[in-house]
């Protein structure tokens, strides 16, 4: 099977959040500042209602210093994301067709002017797939990924076949 598509901003936030849903821990972390500004924030109230001021003074930096996380750390995630899909295309390359080649023995992708990469299916650790974005892990942390519609119908169905042969069900 032969893929040619087109990556945009989209398709990367996709696949970047269908990354963190895998895992509980990547969906928990982002809310921790959050949620410890929030407690911080009813502390300080309620120790500033009962009279320690100065409890609630010295809590008061801690709950600055949260909320500054709150909202810093969203910003960086995205300001990361559009940085690393610029990364993904130089301003000098001139073609922005990506192309995939998937058989039985191995997968072949190509960003012309850029990279490219050959895996076979035993590199494979994982995959995981919703209606924007399939992803393809090569190791806990790095994935490449196409998008869904990319596809064809049937394109999908023989994409699932060679996983379900290949990557499910297989000892790591």
């Amino acid at each position: 099977m032969k893929l040619s598509y087109t990556l945009t901003l989209d398709d990367y936030k996709a696949a970047l959040r269908l990354h963190r849903r895998q895992k509980l821990s990547r969906r928990i972390l982002p809310a921790v500042a959050p949620v410890l500004a929030g407690l911080g924030l009813v502390a300080t109230l309620l120790f500033e209602i009962s009279g320690q001021s100065e409890l609630a003074l010295h809590l008061l930096g801690l709950d600055v210093v949260f909320l500054s996380l709150s909202i810093a750390l969203p910003l960086a995630r995205l300001l990361d994301a559009r940085m690393c899909f610029k990364r993904i295309f130089p301003q000098t390359k001139t073609v922005s067709a990506i192309s995939a080649d998937i058989d039985d023995e191995r997968i072949f992708c190509k960003n012309p002017g850029v990279s490219e990469g050959k895996f076979f299916w035993n590199a494979i650790v994982n995959f995981t797939q919703d209606e924007k974005v399939t992803v393809l892990y090569i190791d806990r942390r790095r994935f490449f990924f196409f998008p869904t519609n990319a596809m064809s119908p049937e394109e999908r169905a023989e994409l699932n076949d060679l996983i379900a042969r290949h990557v499910v069900g297989r000892k790591s």
